[in-house]
């Protein structure tokens, strides 16, 4: 039996790093053994399924294709669609509701942070950004408004791990073609 999962790979396509067509990273998941893969978008989203169970084993092999071929050593999350779900359900933004009026995204993080470095991120918060953390997610949301200027915060850095983020429409699809 096959298990369905989904793959975030961090800084694929972005400024030019570890730049990779949607076609050849497809190629790539299929020769570590992945089958059913799709890609979505631009930024390293991947659908696909597995005869694994272990995401570790699956990460491992992953990391191993995208050294190899790539020389990328950047973050893989490995995720359940059910992950995903949950990650969605405790969002605190309500962004289907609000769409038309604030962006809403999840950065899914390498480790849970701790609380000083929580604490130091709601430090941050202003009028263009809302931010929540749960276990090792962190919700952040900004009025539409502010899209093209708002203040750029290094999340990674404030939180002391590393992570990669998704916008909640983007979570919502690849949890739609997880389902397909």
């Amino acid at each position: 039996m096959n298990n369905k999962f989904i793959a975030l790979l961090r800084g694929i396509n972005v400024g030019g790093s570890a730049v990779i067509t949607m076609a050849d990273l497809k190629k790539q998941f299929e020769s570590a053994g992945m089958t059913d893969v799709q890609t979505y978008i631009q930024t390293g989203n991947v659908v696909f399924t597995s005869k694994e169970k272990d995401t570790g084993k699956i990460l491992l092999k992953l990391k191993q294709q995208f050294q190899k071929i790539l020389n990328h050593n950047g973050e893989i999350f490995i995720l359940t669609p059910e992950d995903l779900k949950t990650a969605l359900a405790n969002c605190p933004f309500e962004p289907e509701k609000n769409d038309a009026q604030q962006y809403c995204h999840l950065m899914f993080l390498s480790g849970k942070p701790g609380k000083q470095q929580i604490n130091k991120l709601m430090d941050l918060r202003g009028e263009e950004y809302s931010f929540a953390v749960h276990d090792n997610i962190l919700y952040y949301a900004y009025p539409r408004e502010f899209g093209g200027h708002r203040r750029n915060i290094n999340f990674e850095k404030v939180l002391g791990v590393t992570g990669t983020a998704r916008t909640w429409k983007v979570i919502d699809k690849l949890i739609e073609l997880s389902a397909g």
